[in-house]
């Protein structure tokens, strides 16, 4: 493990353009609009040994990311890379993986991987010193990635990974990892990171083409790149200072909260972002689990996606709001306020933004809370 240190920053990006993409990354704190505070170290999922680094994108929690009216379309994939010299070029690979049908976790063959990406590598640099780069790398020719149906559980998961190249320079002289945040669960000595109850699954993973995949108790600044809005409910914890700073945390903590009273009564609220209409109008909702998918459209212009949380006479109106430069944060209950009785409840939370100008509006992905 390494500390984080953050001395530089860059950008790449092939095929597509910041504004007209969003990173979908479950991480505790925003990574494009928020300064980052909670990280714990940056590492790799199998030291300085060659793995592959895994977001799970599951319809155990989230529905909707990418949702084109029924396909979902990745553009690229997005990453911080923490560099430990940046004089030194880098290489890597991006990867999307299907599920193992017999198990949890992504498969490892190299029949299951819908998309590689191989040979990418690190800006030039003649800096030596420890730094960063965010990338935003699109698959140009090779996209958009016509991955799945949104409104159909297909397989239920895939996987958006960085496949880490073996340095045994790593971390003392040379190499690369990624910026993660430790889950309680870990048990390592970080003090900032994910702020999950007591029994929360692993949410990331790491294998090696032909091996065996396995869990990592972390989440990474890694996500596929979509057009869709997206939605992250964060959990609110005023006895835990894991974020580093005030605010929700929209990771672990958000997907699964403690509202059991021993001592934590965690408090939520839910993040919605979209750099493709930002100032765009949100309409909001939520619904006692996931719903049957609904396209239903009655205003002014077209609606892209799919309501999983059902529609005007089902779904429970939480009221209407905008974007601010991109991204709103809309409070569902203080700390200390959710009661007990709910426990093992789901609750699942979507919204529409709503560009008004062009009359062209969109679904985000919706998210489950299980309380």
């Amino acid at each position: 493990m390494s500390t984080t240190r953050l001395i530089g920053a860059a950008a790449l990006l092939a095929g597509v353009a910041t504004s007209q993409v969003n990173a979908f990354v479950f991480y505790p704190q925003d990574p494009e609009r928020q300064t980052i505070t909670c990280t714990s170290y940056v590492g790799r999922p199998n030291g300085n040994n060659q793995a592959e680094a895994m977001m799970e994108v599951s319809t155990d929690h989230f529905r909707g990311v990418g949702d084109a009216n029924g396909p979902i379309f990745l553009f690229g994939v997005y990453h911080w890379i923490a560099d430990e010299k940046l004089s030194t070029i880098e290489t890597y690979d991006i990867v999307v993986r299907k599920a193992d049908s017999n198990g949890p976790g992504p498969n490892m063959s190299a029949s299951s991987e819908s998309l590689r990406i191989s040979g990418l590598t690190t800006p030039p640099s003649n800096n030596p010193a420890r730094g960063t780069w965010i990338t935003y790398e699109g698959f140009g020719a090779q996209a958009p990635l016509v991955l799945l149906y949104a409104f159909a559980p297909i397989e239920g998961r895939y996987y958006v990974g960085v496949d880490l190249p073996a340095n045994p320079l790593w971390p003392v002289s040379d190499g690369h990892a990624l910026f993660r945040a430790d889950l309680l669960s870990a048990n390592t000595p970080a003090t900032l990171g994910e702020n999950e109850r007591p029994g929360a699954p692993d949410p990331t993973w790491g294998g090696s083409v032909g091996g065996t995949a396995y869990s990592t108790p972390w989440t990474y600044i890694l996500g596929p790149l979509v057009t869709s809005p997206n939605l992250h409910v964060g959990g609110i914890d005023p006895l835990s200072s894991r974020l580093g700073a005030p605010g929700a945390n929209i990771g672990m903590n958000g997907l699964y909260p403690d509202i059991m009273g021993n001592p934590r009564c965690d408090g939520l609220m839910f993040r919605i972002t979209d750099s493709l209409a930002p100032n765009g109008l949100v309409l909001m909702g939520a619904q006692y689990g996931f719903q049957a998918p609904e396209f239903v459209w009655p205003l002014i212009g077209t609606l892209i996606g799919h309501s999983f949380i059902g529609v005007y006479s089902s779904a429970i109106p939480l009221g209407i709001t905008s974007l601010n430069v991109g991204s709103v944060e809309i409070p569902v209950a203080l700390p200390n306020t959710i009661p007990t009785a709910l426990v093992g409840t789901e609750l699942v939370f979507q919204s529409i933004v709503w560009d008004t100008g062009i009359s062209l509006a969109e679904w985000t992905n919706a998210q489950v809370v299980h309380l």
